[in-house]
């Protein structure tokens, strides 16, 4: 099934602490000044102040979590546990690309093809590649620790591949075609996405988003917020998350989406795409 429609979206632009206004007494501060200097931070909940436009492209059965742009402009989206489904653009369709994939949770576009992570009830997890309509196994476990519910995936600077372990509670470092598999402790519960530049790879959890610079680095706390995924436009690191709706790691610039109940995970960026994980949308916004 499909559906296609325009609907105004709601964008928050909220700045941190405000500079003193030129010309301005601080030894007998007004009312208004005073209120200023004494006030919150942005928070979640703060009205967004003006809309931008956005596009609901296109729904699907199940639940999308997932999100991979293709170069010929193709969408695939992952429905949890489930299949693979594909939207193109010229015909705007939607159609089942494969359900014999696996359990599915994360997908990227990689050489040609989907990459994408599987987990069969939180047990048994594994890193594969889809060839043609076929999945093909690349990894399973980092020596004996089995991989159990990894969620989501990128391919770090060197060209391992990294993955996100939520019941694991830990990243997987994939090499050499899963030849090689190391795990990496992060100081993360819950571990479930990941985004890379070309010198770091970012991971996020239910407790916040940490920085590694690439392949030695120390994880470090860059952002103490819960997120749902991660990724990089024009060199700008942005989250979902389910009380900040869609925001910039590291500062309190945010975007409202009105109409998504729940930002997942995102691709693109002119325009940026995001599932919405509590319905059966994909979106799509200029940023």
């Amino acid at each position: 099934m499909r559906m296609f429609h325009s609907v105004s979206l709601l964008a928050l632009l909220a700045q941190g602490c405000s500079s003193d206004s030129a010309g301005t007494d601080s030894s007998t501060p007004d009312a208004d000044d005073s209120e200023t200097a004494d006030s919150d931070p942005p928070g979640p909940d703060d009205p967004p102040p003006e809309p931008i436009e956005t596009t609901a492209l296109f729904e699907i059965v199940g639940i999308p979590f997932d999100i991979a742009l293709a170069p010929d402009g193709r969408i695939f989206v992952s429905i949890e546990e489930h299949a693979i489904d594909v939207w193109d653009p010229e015909t705007d369709w939607v159609e089942t690309h494969t359900d014999g994939a696996g359990s599915v949770f994360g997908i990227t576009w990689h050489d040609g093809t989907l990459w994408y992570t599987t987990s069969n009830h939180r047990q048994s997890g594994a890193l594969m590649r889809l060839d043609g309509r076929t999945g093909t196994m690349i990894a399973s476990a980092a020596g004996s620790t089995v991989f159990r519910e990894p969620r989501d995936l990128c391919l770090a600077p060197d060209g391992a591949w990294v993955l996100a372990d939520t019941t694991v509670g830990s990243l997987f470092v994939v090499r050499d075609e899963g030849a090689t598999v190391e795990q990496l402790g992060v100081p993360l519960s819950e571990p479930s996405t990941l985004a890379a530049d070309e010198d770091t790879v970012y991971a996020g959890g239910s407790n916040g988003v940490v920085s590694i610079a690439w392949p030695d680095g120390t994880p470090e706390l860059i952002d103490e917020r819960a997120v749902n995924g991660l990724h990089i436009v024009d060199g700008v690191l942005w989250a979902t998350g389910p009380d900040w709706g869609v925001f910039q790691v590291g500062t309190d610039t945010r975007l409202g989406l009105e109409g998504i109940d729940q930002p997942g995970r995102m691709s693109g960026g002119q325009p940026l795409l995001v599932t919405d994980w509590s319905g059966s949308g994909v979106w799509a916004g200029d940023l």
